[in-house]
């Protein structure tokens, strides 16, 4: 593919609000939509790269907000984390089922702890254990496009005929003099990243997921008419619902609790049919 550049936007403090504004506009991509850009980026297509990339901006927000206590700003952490997600949308490979968000995050993420060790000196890290570095991030990378999402660590170990103590000292974030993960404290339950990321911050991996769950869900639940839909979400307290019984959804409809679970069974007999219910299993897994 030919060389593609894109600009950071994001030029100090002043302008953030304006950046954070704008790329909220950009629309998120279905899994057909993402794959349909890869492909074309394969192509050199510059503006699917540009679109796959514009699609996926305010999740480094994210990422980065959960290190904005390591005196790196906020504004800078976000364009570090901008050229993980642009080295991402230059090695996707649209033919694994992995969505885009969950191969670019492993990207986004060691971009800016990268740039945070380098800001802090005693982090930095020697040309040799750096190259080291990268070679292990690609090929644990390509190995989440194909298993569809992050591996553990003994896949990798496996993968990559590393021992595992090995592969754990290399998802640290970065293999610097001192450790992301070394401990604060006798009692070692604090650790120096505990010290970077913002605890307030929910894990970005866990809103990606959730979202992704929330879309296909949606999607799924589509499939039913309004009235079967509704006991579905009521039932298996979907959302941010409590699950609730026959009997209460009944009388909440006013039908008897033995109508309430014969739509409720043709309903889940119309999802267990439908192929869009197989691909939320993958999010569940």
């Amino acid at each position: 593919m030919k060389q593609i550049s894109y600009e950071r936007v994001v030029e100090g403090p002043d302008t953030l609000r304006m950046y954070l504004k704008e790329i909220s506009r950009f629309p998120q991509l279905s899994p057909e939509e993402e794959k349909e850009l890869g492909r074309r980026i394969q192509n050199g297509d510059e503006e699917a790269f540009r679109k796959l990339i514009e699609s996926n901006l305010r999740f480094v927000v994210a990422m980065a907000k959960k290190y904005a206590r390591s005196g790196y700003p906020l504004h800078e952490l976000i364009n570090e984390g901008n050229m993980g997600l642009i080295e991402a949308a230059s090695r996707f490979d649209p033919t694994r089922d992995v969505r885009f968000i969950t191969y670019a995050s492993w990207w986004i993420r060691q971009a800016i702890l990268a740039a945070i060790a380098h800001h802090g000196q005693v982090f930095r890290l020697p040309p040799k254990l750096k190259h080291e570095l990268y070679r292990f991030e690609t090929k644990v990378a390509r190995l989440t496009q194909e298993l569809g999402r992050r591996p553990s660590v003994d896949e990798i170990s496996k993968e990559l005929g590393m021992k595992e103590e090995e592969v754990r000292g290399m998802m640290e974030g970065t293999p610097t003099e001192v450790s992301l993960s070394t401990p604060i404290g006798d009692e070692d339950e604090v650790h120096l990243e505990d010290l970077i990321r913002d605890p307030s911050v929910t894990p970005v991996d866990e809103i990606l997921i959730a979202q992704s769950f929330e879309e296909q869900l949606q999607k799924l639940l589509s499939q039913l008419d309004e009235k079967e839909g509704l006991i579905i979400e009521r039932r298996f307290g979907l959302g941010d619902r409590e699950p609730e019984t026959l009997a209460e959804i009944g009388s909440e409809l006013n039908l008897s609790r033995e109508r309430i679970r014969q739509i409720e069974e043709r309903a889940l007999e119309k999802l267990r049919r439908s192929q869009r219910a197989k691909q939320l299993l993958g999010y569940l897994n």
